[in-house]
């Protein structure tokens, strides 16, 4: 049984060189993104065995997507449009404050915004012990929409625990469009990953952190929500609440910190015969993302060694 399987767009990154602006720089650094790759790249680096689903363009670049998976470790399921297709870009400035991260996004009409669920291995998705998206997934385009609803939807009736991080800005889709999307997606959630900011743009919920994520879970009927915050995360399962704090350290590049907390808290939750309880995922999420804090881009390929030596410091 492979235990996470993942479904989401791949971006070129393209970062400007090392203390230059986006509009002067001579060079970029190229790599590969997504929430979703993100996610598995690191759930991968921590031993669990991983898949990654998508739709690529039939070229060089979509050529290069799958390689960067399968460097990591990560089998991938694709469907493939023509070589005519686009695979969506990130012009990316990655400045220290007070300047702060720049990210020009180009994506329009990219190969993924075509996606359809029948194209996909879905029977990997019902095999997997664990099925993750994240929200700008769904917000790509309709037929997006359409294939995550369907995915979560066959993976939730295999009994494939089904994991969801919703993300929201405005300039993917409105309030009252995510709130529609995701109050179809959430009835085939069981773990729900959210900020403080989501829970009030969406839920119209805030206020204190427990209370909020106690009402998600019940009012959604969700197995586990965790609540993600600057200061740390908490966790609401069956009536318990989890919390740790995040780990303080260097932050070279916030790229990817959040998609590698969520890798690491699902592989703790699949590790061999004693899967971590909530609490202990927890730990090693944040742990994970402070690690990944101190690197530069999105390849969030990190040691189980430096995870626990972190742990053991705490």
């Amino acid at each position: 049984m492979t235990d996470l399987v993942a479904f989401g767009e791949a971006t070129l990154r393209l970062q400007a060189a090392h203390g230059r602006r986006l509009g002067d720089t001579e060079s970029f650094d190229a790599g590969v993104g997504g929430p979703e790759r993100n996610s598995v790249v690191t759930a991968s680096s921590l031993g669990a065995d991983a898949v990654w689903l998508s739709r690529l363009p039939d070229s060089p670049l979509g050529e290069r997507v799958v390689a960067d998976l399968r460097g990591h470790g990560v089998r991938t399921g694709v469907s493939c449009g023509d070589d005519a297709d686009r695979l969506a870009t990130a012009f990316v400035e990655a400045g220290p404050e007070p300047r702060r991260r720049t990210t020009v996004l180009d994506r329009s009409g990219a190969a993924f915004e075509q996606v359809h669920a029948g194209n996909l291995p879905v029977g990997v998705v019902r095999d997997a012990e664990r099925f993750h998206v994240a929200g700008a997934t769904p917000a790509r385009s309709e037929r997006a929409a359409a294939a995550t609803e369907s995915l979560l939807q066959a993976a939730s009736e295999a009994g494939t625990t089904t994991s969801f991080d919703l993300r929201y800005r405005e300039e993917d889709w409105s309030r009252e469009t995510a709130r529609e999307a995701c109050e179809a997606l959430l009835a085939h959630v069981d773990v729900l990953f959210i900020s403080p900011a989501a829970t009030e743009a969406i839920f119209g919920e805030d206020g204190d952190p427990i209370e909020i994520a106690h009402a998600l879970r019940t009012d959604n009927d969700l197995e586990t929500v965790v609540l993600l915050r600057d200061n740390g995360a908490l966790a609401a399962r069956d009536g318990e609440v989890h919390e740790t704090d995040a780990v303080a350290g260097d932050v070279v590049d916030e790229a990817g910190a959040r998609d590698a907390f969520v890798g690491a808290f699902h592989a703790a939750r699949t590790a061999g015969d004693q899967p971590a309880g909530v609490g202990d995922a927890l730990a090693r999420a944040a742990a994970t993302a402070a690690l990944v804090r101190t690197l530069s881009g999105t390849s969030v390929d990190v040691s189980p060694a430096a995870v626990e030596r972190i742990l053991a410091e705490q």
